[in-house]
């Protein structure tokens, strides 16, 4: 068989098959849309008016990791998170992030103010107790902050992405300590979490990450089409100082999470903490 000829033989035969996966896990997160999410919705509903935020983060890790599976996302967890309320910060390149924290527990994530009007995606935000901020926003970031404190006092978790931004996964951007003050004046042990895409030979899975800015339904196809993959989740130590130093609980997680990354084939940090 001529080369071009075999050339043009492979490349349909993996279009058909990224086609093939695309339709069938498509066609299962729909049915889980369709079945699965009214009765989650129900139940965290039912959770929020009866008091019980066990049964509201049973459902969640749940929910998260029957999400994960549709999208081809293998769980790997290392480490053990302390008992609530903690502070949770991890580096961010996926929308994926999100459901891989919840796989592990309860914790209101603070996302931009925009993600409220989404469909669905809004709606799930608003019912997972996330904190909308206005970047760019002084005013919004200290009525932020103070609704932060407020859950920690409650013995609720929190958590966000210190890089303010999603990256392209190559390298962990610098980590902004402004958010992190709401730790240190709860006294709330801050723990940070190594999020690793990683592929079958132990390298990066770059594929995961979000490329360029592309378009959300850009990604989430891609996402669709992909081979299964593996994620690892790190969490590391419970990090307070005594002094109430933002900067130097940020400098600490920094550290812990950047060690994580190269362990594989992640670049060093180009901007310094």
């Amino acid at each position: 068989m001529p080369i071009m000829l075999r050339l043009k033989t492979n490349l349909e035969l993996s279009l058909l098959v990224h086609l093939l996966r695309f339709i069938c896990r498509l066609t299962v997160f729909i049915l889980c849309l369709i079945l699965v999410l009214p009765l989650v919705v129900l139940g965290i509903i039912a959770a929020k008016l009866s008091g019980s935020p066990q049964l509201n983060q049973w459902i969640l890790i749940h929910w998260s990791r029957l999400i994960l599976h549709v999208c081809g996302i293998r769980l790997l967890i290392k480490g053990q998170l302390p008992k609530h309320p903690i502070f949770i910060v991890a580096n961010h390149v996926s929308w994926l992030d999100i459901p891989i924290v919840h796989s592990l527990t309860l914790a209101g994530f603070v996302g931009k103010h925009e993600i409220k009007y989404w469909p669905i995606l809004g709606w799930l935000a608003m019912l997972g107790d996330t904190v909308f901020i206005q970047r760019g926003n002084q005013n919004s970031r200290k009525l932020v902050i103070q609704n932060l404190i407020k859950r920690l006092e409650q013995g609720r978790s929190v958590a966000v992405f210190p890089e303010g931004r999603v990256t392209d996964g190559s390298h962990l951007g610098r980590f902004h300590r402004q958010l992190l003050h709401a730790a240190t004046q709860t006294q709330t042990p801050v723990v940070p979490l190594a999020i690793k895409f990683i592929k079958q030979d132990g390298s990066r899975n770059a594929d995961v990450c979000f490329i360029n800015n592309e378009w959300f339904i850009v990604h989430v196809w891609r996402i669709l089409t992909l081979p299964s993959s593996q994620v690892e989740i790190h969490c590391g130590p419970a990090l307070l100082d005594d002094t109430g130093s933002a900067r130097a609980v940020a400098t600490q997680a920094h550290r812990f999470v950047e060690k994580k990354l190269l362990e594989n084939d992640y670049l060093p940090t180009q901007d310094s903490p």
